[in-house]
């Protein structure tokens, strides 16, 4: 049984005035429903990156007016880049670099990932901003990344958050983890709802914290999931232990302004 022990503050990601952290936040080719939360992440992150078409989804949301202009990068392999977007991006004061990768193993979602790993000094976490909604296969491939680019035991290359519209998913690794869901003196921005679904394998679990909790409780696809448990009212940290790697996901709280970029 694994006895590593991991701290999560995924709260701190999204809080507003929270200042310059250090993560990176990668746009994906996928609709961007939260307006609030993009300006958050946008605001907190040290580095921005779009995933070739995410730069046209930043170009075309409605009340553009230069608010996200300052993109560092655009990377893959550019068939869904559109050319104006492209000569935008290129002219602003600082040019986002355009990379273009044309290795056909590995997904634009991927290249930016290696990229954003390659280029920066130390491991730095990368926020994924995409929706999980729309085609099956894409919202699995999403999914299929967290594992793929998370292979080390203790997250040595950073660790990968996927938001959707709805809700913050990221990758526990085998071991003990105490994921803060409030912080002290912050507004909520998590709602009550939480999975743990263990996609590659079967784990067994143990919780503390959430309504229905569980102990050493096996669980696997087809089998037993922990899905639509609840956070109770007055946890502030959930604890999870867990033999394999398993998805958590946590439900966002609506915030004010979420559907104006």
């Amino acid at each position: 049984m694994s006895t590593a022990q991991f701290e999560w503050h995924p709260a701190k990601l999204l809080e507003d005035n929270a200042g310059l952290q250090d993560f990176a936040l990668l746009v994906l080719n996928q609709p961007l429903k939260n307006g609030a939360i993009l300006r958050r992440l946008w605001k907190n992150s040290s580095v921005r990156v779009a995933a070739d078409g995410g730069a046209n989804r930043l170009h075309q949301l409605s009340s553009f007016q230069g608010k996200f202009s300052n993109l560092q990068a655009i990377i893959g392999d550019l068939d869904s880049l559109c050319s104006s977007v492209r000569d935008f991006y290129s002219s602003q004061p600082t040019p986002a670099q355009v990379i273009h990768d044309t290795d056909q193993e590995s997904s634009d979602f991927g290249k930016a990932i290696t990229w954003i790993r390659k280029t920066q000094p130390s491991a730095l976490d990368i926020v994924a901003l995409g929706g999980i909604g729309g085609r099956v296969d894409q919202g699995l491939s999403q999914l299929h990344h967290l594992y793929l680019y998370q292979t080390d035991p203790a997250y040595a290359n950073g660790r990968i958050y996927l938001l959707s519209g709805s809700s913050l998913t990221f990758l526990l690794k085998s071991g003990t983890h105490m994921i803060h869901v409030k912080e002290d003196g912050e507004d909520e921005v998590f709602g009550k709802h939480v999975g743990i679904i263990p996609l590659q394998e079967p784990s067994r679990v143990t919780t503390k914290g959430l309504e229905w909790d569980v102990t050493d409780w096996e669980s696997k696809i087809g089998g037993r999931l922990s899905t639509s448990n609840h956070v109770l009212p007055h946890t502030k940290c959930v604890e999870v232990h867990t033999t394999k790697d398993v998805l958590f996901t946590v439900a966002l709280r609506p915030v004010e302004g979420e559907e104006e970029a």
